[in-house]
Parts: C-alpha cells; structure tokens; sequence
C-alpha cells in the first residue's frame, strides 16, 4: 500500500506548469493591452494640451496689453506678428510674438531699438505657423498651425480702442 502513496504521474506536474504557464502568458498580454491604451491616450491629451496652449496663451497676452490701442498686427522679419506696447518711464516697450524656425517666439524690445533679430525671442511652443491680421479695429484674426497639423482659427476682440 505504501507503494501506491509515493508514486504520482507525470500528468498532474505538466498540468500544474502549463496552468501557470496560460496565467503568465494572461497576466503579460493584460499587461501589454493596458500599455498599447495608456500610451494611446497620453498622445491624444499631448496634442489636445499643445492645441489649448497656444492658443490660450495667446488670448491671456492680449488679454493683458489691451487697453488704448496698444495691440496690433505688424510685419518683422517678413511675417506677421501681434505687437502689444506698453510705455514705462516715459519709454515705450514692444511684446512681439511670432513665429520662427518652427516656434512660437516672444521678444520683449524697447520700441526704438533699431535692430534685433528673431532668434533672440523666448521659444515659447513648437509650431508650423503662426498669422495674425486686424479683422478690423476691434477684432484681431489669428491662424496657429501646430506641428502635427491641425490648424486653430481664433477671433479675439480688443477691448479698447484706439480712440479709447
């Protein structure tokens, strides 16, 4: 009797591995799933961000330089960029912010300083490009391209004018 207690099958060991074999092949497969998503979503939330910072970055500057007339569209190193003045100490100062080597560049310069050069502005977002036109005295028309592509339309009405 003691005999039939010691022996055990081949089977009921290949059994046990090949469980735990099909349970890891699970566990990784789960895993793997689990990544493919999470590096899914983290792009599109990526792209969704660079979109919503250009261009609320561009509606709070303007949004700060608006009052008299300070904020307008001017032509510098051949493109268009969105100028808002300010006068300190008697002095005026320009805020440029335009595109350059595929950035979106701020430059803060005294007004009368006769020559500067675009890579001197603070990279602030990679883009394609970056246009502004004055609709009209009170509506400015901005046009972001992003690096992947996509394209953002933007109207920001000044609140002041320049008569006031």
């Amino acid at each position: 009797m003691e005999l039939n207690k010691n022996k055990h099958h081949m089977i009921d060991s290949v059994f046990v591995i090949c469980l735990m074999l099909l349970f890891v092949l699970s566990a990784l497969s789960v895993i793997a799933l689990g990544a493919s998503i999470y590096k899914k979503n983290v792009a599109l939330m990526a792209d969704n961000n660079s979109q919503r910072i250009a261009c609320a970055y561009v509606t709070e500057k303007v949004r700060q330089a608006d009052k008299k007339g300070a904020i307008y569209a001017k032509e510098i190193f051949g493109e268009n960029a969105l100028v808002m003045s300010e006068e300190i100490g008697g002095k005026i100062y320009n805020t440029y912010i335009y595109d350059y080597e595929g950035h979106l560049c701020e430059l803060y310069a005294r007004e009368d300083l006769g020559t500067f050069y675009p890579q001197s502005g603070q990279k602030i977002l990679e883009v394609t490009s970056f246009d502004v036109q004055e609709v009209s005295d009170t509506l400015l028309g901005i046009t972001i391209v992003l690096e992947d592509g996509s394209t953002d339309n933007l109207y920001i009405a000044k609140r002041s004018t320049p008569e006031g």
